[in-house]
């Protein structure tokens, strides 16, 4: 007799307990949230490099428009601009190549993003090249060497892209 109160207080409990929960327990979906938005950061040749948030589902075009767009100098040939972006990916948009066909750029009169173009010029650079030009212009090509950080391996790889 004393089992049976047992298990019929057992039930009983069983029972209320079940019947309190009813209400509360959702079922939870095990698909994969997708989150609203994502963080790119995009660096190189654009009006304003840095991280940016975007939608999900954003591509590498979108990434460039939000930093304001590529520079003059940007190569967007290597980039595939409608790929889908991925959350805390980096975009490095390069610089146009010179080739033996282009133009020589003069280091007397070149802008600071024409003397950019130049391989291993970046924008400290090239303000350090037209400050030394404004005290004394270049007579001769191998004067750039003069300027802060151009010495004879730097100087090699412009030689062939640069004239007076």
């Amino acid at each position: 007799m004393n089992n049976m109160k047992r298990y019929a207080g057992i039930f009983v409990f069983s029972l209320l307990f079940t019947s309190s929960m009813l209400g509360r327990v959702r079922p939870m979906s095990l698909d994969r949230q997708v989150p609203d938005t994502i963080e790119a950061e995009i660096k190189g040749e654009v009006q304003n490099p840095g991280v940016y948030t975007l939608k999900y589902g954003a591509t590498i075009q979108d990434l460039i428009q939000a930093a304001g767009g590529e520079t003059k100098i940007a190569d967007l040939s290597a980039l595939p601009q409608l790929e889908s972006l991925e959350n805390g990916q980096v975009i490095v948009v390069g610089k146009t190549q010179l080739d033996g066909t282009s133009p020589l750029i003069s280091i007397n009169s070149a802008s600071e993003d024409e003397l950019m173009t130049l391989p291993g010029i970046g924008p400290a650079m090239a303000k350090r090249i037209i400050e030394y030009r404004t005290t004394q212009p270049f007579q001769t090509l191998e004067q750039l060497m003069e300027v802060k950080g151009i010495g004879e391996k730097k100087f090699a790889d412009l030689q062939e892209f640069i004239c007076l």
